[in-house]
């Protein structure tokens, strides 16, 4: 929408806006302290928009170079429940309203392994399709998710080219196809989401997930992944 884009340009500080039934901006003042950092809606702005049509998605830029949700933006889009629309360097990034990606609890399809290495990517600027899985596809030889990495931009990386933002690949348990993906963080970190009782979480890349790697991934895109999403996540869950 190119008058968010105007609106954007038209200050030095941080606009805000409502995207009132998809498809018009109501727009807003931003009556924060800090102004070129934050923003906040005024209830009495709220209220207005909500007597013009239904309320779909909240809107706010970024005057610095960070096309990411801060970790304020993050908390507060998870309490909202809307996507959140920005307009950051001339241009317009949409993100949909994904839970935190830490302390998930897990639900095959739902809250997966795949659901937040997708939620992580599209934080970060590049959005993944959703794939149908049924429950134990990864006994039966259907091989889910060499078949979509191949298929939506991902080539393989040797083990000594990794960083960050890579996909890991492992192999749970023999027998089984490689089913569960991490991915890497810096510090030597990881982030993923099994289904042993865990909740989604960060943490070592250790020996035991070391020998259980099948292979390594990286999207054709990832000079636009920018990880400050994942980590404005992470801050914002930990607070």
């Amino acid at each position: 929408m190119q008058e968010c884009l105007d609106y954007a340009a038209s200050s030095q500080g941080e606009v805000c806006g409502l995207i009132i039934d998809s498809a018009r901006l109501f727009r807003c003042r931003n009556v924060h302290p800090d102004p070129s950092h934050y923003f906040r809606i005024s209830d009495s702005d709220w209220m207005a928009a909500e007597e013009e049509g239904e309320i779909t998605a909240i809107f706010h830029s970024h005057p610095a170079p960070v096309p990411v949700l801060s970790g304020a933006d993050r908390k507060a889009q998870v309490l909202t429940g809307l996507p959140w629309w920005l307009a950051c360097g001339g241009r317009l990034h949409k993100f949909r309203p994904v839970p935190h990606l830490l302390g998930r609890r897990f639900q095959h399809a739902v809250t997966d392994c795949y659901t937040l290495f997708r939620d992580a990517y599209h934080l970060c600027g590049i959005d993944l399709p959703d794939f149908e899985r049924t429950d134990g596809w990864w006994l039966r030889g259907e091989n889910l998710y060499l078949k979509n990495m191949a298929a939506n931009g991902f080539h393989q990386v040797d083990a000594c080219e990794a960083q960050p933002g890579d996909v890991i690949i492992r192999q749970p348990f023999p027998g089984a196809d490689p089913c569960h993906a991490m991915i890497m963080l810096e510090g030597g970190k990881v982030l993923h989401h099994d289904c042993a009782g865990h909740l989604s979480r960060r943490e070592d890349y250790r020996m035991a997930y070391l020998k259980q790697t099948h292979s390594l991934w990286r999207h054709e895109q990832c000079l636009s992944l920018d990880l400050r999403g994942i980590y404005a996540d992470i801050s914002a869950r930990s607070q």
